[in-house]
Formats: structure tokens, C-alpha cells, sequence
């Protein structure tokens, strides 16, 4: 059973909460988290937690769960911190995640984010035209972890508009959990603004959080 999207207003109020229900109910989504437990700060961004495979992405070939924070002003179109805000997926059984994998869940899980808002909207967003580039990091100690990652978007959020969204990943394995966690940084400021040192200093201490509590 699908469930209608709410009114523009509702969803700048509380746009993941909406996407729960934008697609087939599952009986993971019981198990979304409700409290962050490795995503902890800043806390005046905006706290989502999900299941993975989200329904608007039941294609998605991760399981697991989601937590995400919003930057204040993230739907302000205006504001320097417009779509600005930082994914944790924590993964069950400990994934290998490498540039291809990424790709296709980037894809995947904006295409489906986009398709599902504009649909309440009466918007069309272009499927063909949501792709992700995605490139390892430069070399360094974790360079096989870290990626960088170029990912076209239809804000069907606010008025439907074509963005380029810049996304900075961590791929953390946790053994001990059996889990992988992946942490997003996403942004369409360019990499130089300063929106990303707050983003990068966010992704340092969840990337402590995460491996601490493995």
C-alpha cells in the first residue's frame, strides 16, 4: 500500500519521516533507528533515522539502517547551508563496498528520493539524468576507504531544480558488529566553501563514534 506524500510544508518539517511511507511498508522499517547511535552531532541538525533499503529505493542492494542530520536551512534554497547535511548507513553483514558499489546505491537511492517527493508534487524528474560519478580518494593512509563523488540531482523538495551534489565518503568496516558503515557528506557548496570544513569535522567524529562502538 502506498501512502500519499504530504503537502510541501509538511515535508520541509519533516521530509525523511514522509519518505518512510513513500513506498511499500516493510517489516525492517520497525527497526529504523529512532535515536542516533553513531551519528550523535551537531545537535541542531535536524535528526532522521531510516531503514536500508529505504521505500523509496526498494532496490537498494544494502540492508541495514540510516541515520541522517539536516543542516539547518537545508531546504532554503538561499542559505549557505541548502541541501547540506551528513548519511550514516550502518550495513549488516559486514559489505565490501568499493567506486562501483557506491555508484549504484547513490543512483539508486536519489533517483527513488526525487521520484517519490516530485510525485506528490506533480513533478517529473528525468531519471536518465540522476547519476553518480564517484572516484577514490587521493593517496594517504585510508585511501581505500575514502571516496569523492559528483552526483546530479532534481530538488523536487523545493521547486524541482537541477543540482550537482558533492559527496565525501568513509567506508568503515566493523568485524565485530558484522557491519560496514558508510558515511556520506553531501553538499552541492562547492569543496571549498566553508560549509565543508563543518562537514569534515562532523565525518572525523562519526567516524570516532562508529569505531569505538564496534
Amino acid at each position: 500500500m502506498k501512502i500519499k506524500l504530504p503537502i510541501v510544508a509538511a515535508l520541509l518539517l519533516a521530509p525523511l519521516a514522509v519518505l518512510r511511507a513513500a513506498g511499500p511498508e516493510r517489516p525492517s522499517q520497525a527497526g529504523a533507528a529512532t535515536t542516533a547511535t553513531i551519528l550523535k552531532e551537531p545537535a541542531d541538525w535536524r535528526f532522521e533515522g531510516m531503514a536500508i533499503p529505504p521505500g523509496f529505493a526498494p532496490d537498494i542492494k544494502l540492508t541495514g539502517s540510516e541515520e541522517i542530520r539536516f543542516a539547518p536551512g537545508m531546504f532554503d534554497t538561499r542559505s549557505s547551508n541548502y541541501f547540506t547535511y551528513v548519511v550514516v548507513i550502518l550495513a549488516d553483514g559486514a559489505p565490501e563496498l568499493g567506486a562501483a558499489d557506491l555508484k549504484d546505491f547513490l543512483e539508486k537511492y536519489y533517483r527513488g528520493l526525487s521520484i517519490a517527493v516530485g510525485r506528490g508534487k506533480g513533478l517529473s524528474p528525468n531519471p536518465g539524468q540522476m547519476r553518480a560519478v564517484v572516484n577514490s580518494a587521493p593517496p594517504g593512509p585510508d585511501a581505500k576507504q575514502r571516496f569523492a563523488a559528483q552526483v546530479v540531482f532534481f530538488d523536487s523538495f523545493t521547486d524541482g531544480r537541477k543540482i550537482s551534489l558533492n559527496v565525501e565518503a568513509l567506508v568503515i568496516p566493523r568485524p565485530t558488529s558484522k557491519q560496514t558503515c558508510l558515511i556520506l557528506l553531501v553538499s552541492p557548496s562547492p569543496k571549498n566553501a566553508a560549509v565543508w570544513q563543518t562537514l569534515r569535522e562532523i565525518g572525523r567524529k562519526t567516524a570516532g563514534n562508529a569505531l569505538r562502538a564496534n
